[in-house]
């Protein structure tokens, strides 16, 4: 199991790419379509990405990559954990990342909004479900929608 945590520098919201976007969209679900698109591109990107033999050296992938993902506009925490890796020692038995074993979980910050986003395995629906887990308002209104 390896498991980073990064918190990417928070990023108020003058946003030059809010003008695109629906105007009635308020900060919370705007902060959950980022966290939807977080945790769709750590499992595109992720998925089958062979993995070096040796956990330290997989520790220290999972933490750039981690980074990367977290350089993502409005990602306040992203965190990576692959679980039940079995490498073997022979020259076909390399471990790689597959939807069962790949958890990530991700807080997107948006306005006044925080979202914590997360994907794992499922296994009654047999399925790595992506989901919003907690919205919570950080200044303590309501969400806003914008008129």
């Amino acid at each position: 199991m390896c498991r980073i945590t990064h918190r990417a520098e928070l990023r108020r919201v003058n946003d030059p790419g809010r003008k695109y976007f629906y105007r009635g969209l308020s900060d919370s679900e705007r902060a959950a379509f980022e966290a939807g698109i977080a945790l769709a591109t750590a499992y595109h990107y992720l998925l089958g990405l062979p993995l070096p033999r040796r956990r330290a050296s997989i520790h220290r992938l999972l933490d750039e990559l981690g980074r990367g993902l977290a350089s993502q506009p409005f990602r306040e925490k992203v965190e990576l954990r692959v679980k039940g890796l079995r490498i073997g020692k022979q020259v076909y038995r390399y471990g790689r990342i597959d939807p069962r074993s790949l958890e990530v979980s991700v807080v997107v910050r948006y306005g006044g909004s925080r979202v914590w986003g997360r994907m794992s395995w499922v296994e009654e629906l047999d399925y790595p479900l992506m989901r919003i887990e907690k919205v919570v308002h950080t200044d303590g209104l309501p969400s806003r929608r914008r008129s």
